[in-house]
């Protein structure tokens, strides 16, 4: 999707909310404004930065390229874990490769507003790997108490990495604990408040549905072939009448996995399945709009991005350890994830895909002030005024 690059880019409230509020608000409480319900630090941070160090026209890539280095980072934790599965360079490239292209979630590209999916992912990874030394244990602890100050999403993964402390019984351990535990008590007593147009709302048929969409059809069938399935899937939900199948498929395959980390007794690879288990929940049932608008292909895709990520590593952990009646169908498994993931990367959501040039839009606020700028995807625009 060059337009991004080529047009500049920024993404729905990323502008209209955001960058606004950089824009017409005094730093420090720009800075500081929660925004749907909670606290995204990331995001206030970078649309400050974009309205203060770069004339207008350029803003939108500073928060492009900030957008970028979070987009990188879980892959960057992956490519530098020392942990014994993960040694080898194809085990390491495999896990870069399936964290970059099986989430299939375009719209979380290339801008701040859904860094905390990335920072979510980040701590779900941490949660699986060995404590590390030196300044990637410093770079672990920052990630940990800044990922629950942009969203809620690693708030969810709280009651894992106190077991797994617990379990671990170490320093190091007990170090990122508190970390995630200081960073979600700031953002749940500070920031955080329920309603905000969310779902909150736990329908276990609907929830299993929402699964058999976003986390079975999507990514083991494809966006194009799963398309009308999914609308079906959709339109029964919606009416009260949820198929058995969409129902059961989920803690079957769950139950499955499970039963094959307890075979190899692979520890990493129950903690990936755990976190991403635990994102599922929290997402789909904090989600905008609500749970059942989530069984939609596109709908909130986002959403999907940290269990989808978090599961693919599971079958890569079990296919670089498991004997080999399990290790081979998991390779299996990941190659194919992988192979429908670069496919549905060939069909972008079509908002994501092109919008208005943010520098002529620019120019024609500096021409008319009472000019409202269109962001992507339409009918966003973002309204300042001249100072």
């Amino acid at each position: 999707m060059p337009d991004i690059v080529l047009k500049g880019r920024f993404w729905a409230e990323e502008g209209a909310v955001f960058f606004a509020n950089a824009w017409t608000l005094d730093p420090l409480t720009a800075l500081l404004m929660p925004v749907g319900g909670y606290l995204n630090i990331v995001a206030n941070g970078a649309t400050l930065l974009a309205r203060w160090a770069v004339p207008l026209a350029d803003a939108p890539y500073v928060t492009m390229v900030i957008g970028l280095l979070f987009q990188l980072l879980p892959p960057a934790i992956v490519l530098t874990a020392r942990d014994a599965w993960l040694r080898g360079w194809p085990v390491r490239l495999s896990a870069a490769a399936l964290l970059l292209f099986v989430p299939g979630a375009d719209e979380i590209w290339l801008q701040t507003l859904h860094c905390q999916f990335e920072l979510a992912l980040a701590c779900g990874l941490i949660l699986a790997l060995d404590v590390p030394q030196g300044s990637r244990r410093v770079g672990y602890l920052v990630i940990l108490v800044l990922a629950p100050l942009c969203g809620p999403g690693a708030i969810a993964l709280t009651p894992l990495l106190a077991l797994r402390a617990i379990i671990d019984r170490s320093m190091g351990r007990t170090m990122q604990l508190a970390a995630l535990l200081g960073g979600s008590a700031i953002q749940m007593l500070c920031f955080f408040k329920l309603g905000s147009g969310r779902g909150y709302t736990l329908d276990p048929a609907i929830l299993l549905a929402v699964v058999t969409a976003k986390n079975l059809m999507v990514p083991f069938i494809g966006l194009r072939s799963s398309t009308r399935g999914v609308e079906a899937l959709y339109r029964a939900a919606a009416s009260g009448h949820v198929p058995l199948a969409a129902i059961v498929a989920p803690p079957v395959v769950f139950g499955g996995v499970l039963a094959a980390i307890w075979h190899t007794g692979h520890r990493p690879a129950f903690w990936l399945l755990a976190a991403a288990a635990a994102a599922a929940l929290a997402s789909y049932i904090g989600a905008l709009d609500g749970t059942v608008l989530m069984i939609d292909v596109r709908a909130g895709a986002r959403y999907a991005v940290v269990p989808l990520s978090l599961t693919a590593l599971t079958f890569l952990a079990i296919g670089a350890t498991g004997d080999a009646w399990l290790r081979w169908p998991a390779r299996g498994i990941c190659l194919w994830l992988l192979m429908v993931g670069m496919r549905n990367y060939t069909a972008p959501w079509p908002p994501v895909r092109d919008g208005p040039v943010w520098r002529d839009q620019v120019a024609l606020w500096q021409a008319e002030p009472s000019h409202a700028l269109e962001i992507w995807p339409k009918p966003w625009t973002v309204r300042i005024e001249r100072k």
